[in-house]
């Protein structure tokens, strides 16, 4: 379907899954539907051969690393510009939880690494409905975790860490910081959050509009693919929107990317007036002409998003070195409150 203007056939389509009411499915039906979504791109990967560029400028590496889900399978990418110790970012990609790692997720991994002069270490977490929650959150959690505690070996500074994805990785990034914030198991430095999804109670039938669009029967099976028990929709670790101020009260500093035609954006934009509110460091960014997915499939405004991950990260990483506490956000216009950009 066109993304910028629907046709009367379209929006005609875009009515009756609307309005259709979606029935249980059994699991043989939730793993050949799993199977089309795979097989099927709503948002294409569109790179211009320079930006593919970046994978010369990076070592890729692939590790299998034990997780309460068992092997988890993680990429760790390096630049080729060698430090003794490296800061960390620790990236979870999109698909709904159910598409798989891509070429995507590697060249924007080294982009990360070669621009930012940091590791990377991507997370191939399984997918539902094969694995549905919470299967991806723990490996996601559990690789968090060993990355800070095998800091050394790895060669990274346990103290200049931080965690982001986009999409269904977006969702992971924030529910594994308010775990963390209940357990502490291990502190990260800030959280980047690319159109996450955060709000699986509210049908995608209310979310979808004409100028926010997205096949509302494929947002629909994302849902049932990824929960195996619909009571689990309002969860925190599930639906971080549903978070108590308790919850959010001492979470890592976010910036928060959302894409103006994105059906997902008003979500996280509560999500980010929550973090406010509960006295949280926030920076937000709208990029009104873009929509779901643009970021990763380098589409639309793709380049001043990804130039503005990098360079949060640079300021993360290297604004104040040696100060934990010191803010991400070099020069920000407003300490306490939100951000915008």
């Amino acid at each position: 379907m066109n993304l910028t203007k629907l046709t009367e056939a379209e929006k005609q389509e875009m009515m009756r899954q609307k309005n259709e009411v979606p029935r249980e499915l059994s699991r043989a039906e939730k793993i050949e539907l799993a199977r089309q979504i795979r097989s099927s791109k709503v948002v294409p990967f569109e790179p211009t051969e320079t930006y593919k560029e970046y994978l010369e400028l990076a070592v890729c590496e692939e590790k299998y690393v034990p997780t309460r889900e068992g092997d988890t399978h993680i990429y760790l990418i390096t630049p080729k510009k060698t430090k003794t110790c490296y800061p960390l970012y620790i990236n979870m990609h999109g698909g709904g939880f159910v598409r798989g790692y891509s070429e995507r997720e590697t060249v924007f991994a080294s982009k990360v690494a070669s621009t930012v002069g940091c590791r990377v270490i991507d997370i191939d977490y399984k997918l539902a409905p094969e694995h549905p929650y919470p299967a991806g959150l723990h490996e996601c959690y559990d690789i968090v975790k060993w990355a800070i505690s095998h800091a050394k070996e790895l060669a990274i500074d346990p103290e200049n860490v931080v965690i982001g994805g986009h999409s269904a990785g977006g969702n992971f990034t924030a529910a594994i910081c308010l775990w963390a914030n209940q357990t502490k198991d291990f502190t990260v430095k800030m959280q980047i959050l690319d159109y996450a999804y955060l709000d699986a109670y509210t049908d995608p039938g209310a979310k979808i509009t004409e100028t926010r669009f997205f096949p509302v029967d494929r947002a629909r099976a994302f849902n049932q693919l990824y929960l195996a028990n619909n009571e689990d929709k309002t969860h925190p670790l599930i639906s971080p929107i549903f978070a108590s101020v308790e919850m959010l009260t001492g979470l890592p500093p976010a910036l928060f990317i959302t894409a103006g035609l994105d059906f997902l954006c008003e979500e996280e934009e509560k999500y980010a007036a929550m973090l406010v509110n509960a006295g949280v460091e926030v920076k937000i960014k709208r990029f009104l002409h873009s929509h779901h997915g643009f970021t990763e499939n380098c589409q639309e405004e793709y380049m001043e998003s990804q130039k503005l991950i990098l360079d949060t990260l640079k300021q993360a990483f290297f604004m104040g070195l040696g100060n934990r506490h010191s803010s991400p956000f070099a020069k920000a216009e407003n300490r306490n409150g939100l951000i915008s950009g």
